[in-house]
């Protein structure tokens, strides 16, 4: 195993990553010029139907000062590094038998001879990396990757946006890319609002260009690699431009014709100390309280509403179909529904019988006003104690009968909860669906199997996705470290269950070791 070299300095002082240095190509924090959807457009009938290719984009190499640039932006003494794809050897252990990153002095020939290197901290980054899995041609020329990724790189170098440096594989032209960004810091939990950005833009770049949705964002192909290997990747700069990522996301959304989510403005101030506020409050619950005596003074004297309401036949709330039709379950239901709360008000038991009794009271009204020569189709019992139940948790689920929704007994359409009620009620809703399903050749029959084919075609590449992911994990942290994740971190890092991690486990072929973990108790 090579021993790294002692720890010392990184690079000369005074290489400021954003001062004019020797065979620059751009300039540092480019001022960003918001391209629109028409310029992208343009930009990209030029390049695609007139086969136009950018003059930005080349096989321009790398120098050792470009290199010194880039580790001057990188900003570390040290990197962790391997120098092949035995990603074992990135790790050593202390002496207290503990693995540990095996750290290379950026100075150093060591270095120099790792092929794969990790050039960010999760604590801090500077660049962004994107792994490009589509083979090209062998070469190790910019024009040698695969023609989609080339044609897209050439309309990000027209919009000023394109990657900084790109290593070709010389085999097969896969390649890989990386973009200057200004540093983002997290804390120790390797959170923060710039760390999800950076994700964000990483997600976009990466589905925009192709990447490999595998790619693990760790050990990544080295820029600064000088070896003898005629396998390794042939790095060309394109420029030292340091981008910022909000200016990046802002361009991609515009190029893709992804929409920005609406921003919630947030709430005005109208206080200009705590203690204006809790003046004002004081002042709110006076006034509340004020108006509710009032109106407890006059509750004796005002007519209620339900007197008031024309529609309200025998005290219940008839709602109406059209002239002369009343919905007679709907009607039943939501009669039901403000029995239970008055119930809940007046703290008496909210039992089956008495709703059921208002239910079928209100049935009975409806059907003897607004019958319009319909027999009477009283749901069956079974269906009514259901009903109960659910009207019920209804009214346990609600901490105010107004929470939500129309009032009871009010106009206007159901809510949601009284809808799916409804729906599962009574089998004539039932029948009278499943009539429309009776022509599996209509266009209902067609438009909703399509729906439910796309949904379920959705879910299941979902799931897949998912589970490829879980596995890479497992397979590249046991590359890296040694050992594989317990469950419970591939639960946490995926916000899956455990049984998705066993599933994702057994497709893949991979058994964890059983019994006890070293060092848990």
């Amino acid at each position: 195993m090579t021993i790294p070299d002692q720890t010392g300095s990184v690079v000369s002082q005074g290489l400021d990553p954003n001062g004019t240095v020797k065979n620059f190509r751009g300039t540092p924090h480019t001022a960003s010029s918001s391209m629109s959807t028409a310029t992208w457009g343009a930009a990209r009938r030029i390049a695609g139907t007139l086969g136009g290719r950018s003059t930005v984009l080349g096989s321009f190499g790398a120098s050792e000062t470009d290199r010194q640039h880039l580790l001057a932006h990188v900003g570390r003494k040290t990197l962790q590094g391997a120098v092949t794809r035995d990603f074992k050897t990135a790790w050593i252990k202390d002496a207290d038998g503990t693995t540990v990153p095996k750290l290379y002095r950026v100075e150093t020939d060591a270095m120099r001879r790792c092929q794969y290197v990790v050039l960010t901290h999760k604590q801090r980054a500077s660049v962004v990396v994107i792994d490009i899995d589509r083979r090209g041609h062998s070469g190790g020329r910019v024009e040698d990757i695969d023609s989609k990724v080339y044609d897209k790189l050439s309309l990000l170098a027209a919009g000023n946006i394109s990657p900084a440096w790109i290593g070709v594989n010389p085999i097969n032209g896969k390649c890989q890319l990386i973009w200057l960004i200004d540093p983002v810091y997290a804390d120790s939990r390797a959170d923060s609002a710039n760390i999800r950005l950076m994700k964000l833009v990483t997600t976009m770049l990466g589905d925009h260009l192709g990447g490999d949705a595998a790619f693990a964002h760790r050990l990544s192909r080295s820029p600064f690699y000088n070896g003898d290997d005629p396998t390794a990747y042939r790095w060309h700069v394109q420029h030292h431009r340091i981008d910022r990522l909000s200016h990046l996301r802002d361009e991609v959304r515009t190029l893709t014709g992804q929409p920005a989510p609406e921003r919630s403005t947030p709430a005005k101030q109208n206080f200009s100390s705590g203690r204006e506020l809790i003046n004002a409050v004081r002042s709110r619950r006076e006034q509340a309280q004020q108006a509710r005596d009032i109106l407890s003074s006059l509750e004796n004297d005002l007519p209620s509403a339900e007197v008031l309401d024309g529609d309200r036949i025998d005290g219940v709330k008839v709602l109406w179909i059209s002239e002369g039709r009343a919905a007679r379950d709907e009607t039943a239901f939501r009669h039901a529904l403000a029995t239970g709360h008055r119930l809940r008000e007046a703290g008496e038991r909210m039992t089956d019988a008495k709703i059921i009794d208002a239910y079928e009271r209100a049935y009975t009204v409806a059907q003897a006003v607004g019958a319009d020569n319909r027999e009477l189709e009283m749901p069956p019992m079974r269906d009514r104690q259901t009903m109960a139940r659910r009207v019920r948790g209804y009214v346990l689920g609600n901490k105010r009968p107004s929470s939500s929704g129309t009032p009871l007994g009010g106009a206007g359409s159901a809510t949601a909860r009284e809808r799916k009620a409804l729906a599962t009620m009574g089998r004539k809703g039932g029948q009278k669906a499943s009539e429309r399903w009776n022509d599996r050749n209509s266009n209902y029959a067609q438009a909703e199997t399509e729906k439910l084919a796309k949904a379920n075609l959705q879910r299941a590449t979902g799931g897949r996705v998912t589970a490829r992911r879980i596995a890479n994990y497992f397979d590249d942290t046991m590359l890296q470290t040694g050992s594989y994740p317990s469950i419970p971190d591939a639960m946490e890092e995926f916000g899956v269950s455990r049984p998705t991690v066993n599933r994702a486990l057994k497709k893949a072929g991979i058994s964890l070791p059983r019994g006890r973990r070293k060092g848990r108790k």
